[in-house]
């Protein structure tokens, strides 16, 4: 097994991670729709939990996560806030169907890093399967309430 390519892997996912908690944490406090921001607040709780999971399969790998990483993550994210949508001081209505499309794209990332883990732990007894199998099945239950939720919102918006 390519240690160091293994090792850039799971900093690339720390760093998208990271990005993805500050995503979900500002999407649950800025969202305009009390059910969906309360939706988003239990999923934020949970992608929290998956990157602490990312940090422990990381150190039983012998790995630290990167801080430049995660820092330029972080700033990828609070950049990516300011969207062409013609509004600067008003929140597009489109920005709630867009948030949650950006939410369901950072989740289907994760689970892409959980499948490759999970495969990896075939090879290498450092990682348990069953806990990466578990973190599989929250990533599908996270898609799967954003998806209901995404096409609420989008319905909500754009059929009025």
């Amino acid at each position: 097994m390519n240690s160091e390519v293994l090792e850039g892997h799971l900093q690339h996912h720390w760093a998208g991670a990271t990005a993805g908690v500050a995503l979900f944490e500002r999407v649950a406090r800025t969202h305009p729709d009390q059910e969906a921001a309360r939706q988003v607040r239990e999923i934020a709780a949970e992608v929290n939990d998956d990157r602490e999971s990312l940090r422990r399969i990381m150190a039983s790998l012998g790995f630290t996560p990167a801080r430049l990483g995660a820092l330029v993550a972080r700033a990828g994210e609070w950049v990516g806030r300011f969207k062409p949508n013609g509004r600067v001081i008003r929140r597009s209505p489109l920005s709630d169907v867009l948030e949650l499309e950006a939410l369901r794209d950072a989740v289907s990332a994760k689970r892409a890093g959980w499948q490759v883990l999970f495969t990896l732990a075939e090879h290498d007894g450092r990682i348990d399967p069953r806990h990466v199998e578990g973190l599989l099945e929250r990533a599908e239950s996270q898609l799967e309430r954003l998806s209901d939720l995404h096409l609420r919102i989008a319905n909500d918006r754009i059929l009025g």
